[in-house]
């Protein structure tokens, strides 16, 4: 298991220090698309969604591993 950690980049930058262990960089992406949406829809029920804010997530050396904007998380329609 390794260790990530999901940067929160909205109005403000809210860096993750504690993190998570998981099995790969996969699980990783899926645990940040699922958080991403999560957040987007709390964004909508407050009246807006900014779709530029994203996650970033960072493996235990503070490699960018990937990132998921909130406007990618979601299918709007």
């Amino acid at each position: 298991m390794k260790r990530y950690f999901f940067n929160l980049y909205n109005d403000d930058i809210t860096e993750d220090f504690e993190g998570v262990e998981l099995a790969d960089d996969d699980a990783a992406c899926e645990r940040a698309m699922k958080e991403a949406r999560n957040l987007a829809a709390e964004s909508v029920r407050c009246g807006h969604l900014v779709g530029n804010h994203y996650i970033e997530i960072v493996d235990a050396d503070r490699k960018v591993v990937g990132s998921v904007r909130f406007d990618e998380a979601v299918a709007v329609s």
